[in-house]
């Protein structure tokens, strides 16, 4: 039985501290369980997040996805509490969170699972970058998922 609520610590290679938090989307009920996932910095470092912690961040989801049937809902806030590199310097936290949730998913390289993107401009120009993932047999119910939730934004 899925909780309603499971946190996984993480420590990263340069001492960052996060709380990687699965919880059940309570604003629509679906035909598959929407978990919202959020990576909670809760002790930072000055120091950019190395491949190493992408690859560990992206084996915690991934094990979650295997054993529980579900599609998570990733929202990339505005907060910003990541160090982020020189070379990303020009981008805003919410449109490096989600470019950095695309490379977890992207180093699971797992056929087993699908991803869809919502990038939702609001009034004053700024966008919203939301990542669904699902295991690859529940395609359709993460494209219904997805529909909602454009559907939800347009009330």
């Amino acid at each position: 039985m899925l909780d309603d609520n499971t946190v996984v610590p993480f420590t990263s290679s340069v001492g960052s501290k996060f709380l990687i938090n699965f919880e059940k989307f309570k604003l629509q009920e679906f035909s598959i369980p929407l978990i919202s996932l959020s990576l909670v910095l809760v002790e930072p470092s000055n120091k950019v997040l190395s491949l190493k912690d992408l690859i560990g961040i992206a084996r915690i989801i991934r094990y979650f996805m295997i054993e529980n049937n579900t599609v998570l809902y990733y929202y990339c806030d505005i907060s910003n509490d990541l160090s982020i590199s020189e070379k990303n310097s020009y981008l805003k936290p919410n449109e490096f969170r989600h470019k950095l949730f695309s490379c977890i998913f992207n180093f699971m390289k797992d056929k087993d699972f699908v991803k869809d993107e919502i990038i939702i401009k609001d009034e004053m120009g700024n966008c919203h970058f939301i990542s669904l993932i699902a295991k690859a047999e529940d395609k359709s119910r993460l494209t219904d998922i997805n529909i909602a939730i454009q559907q939800m934004n347009d009330k």
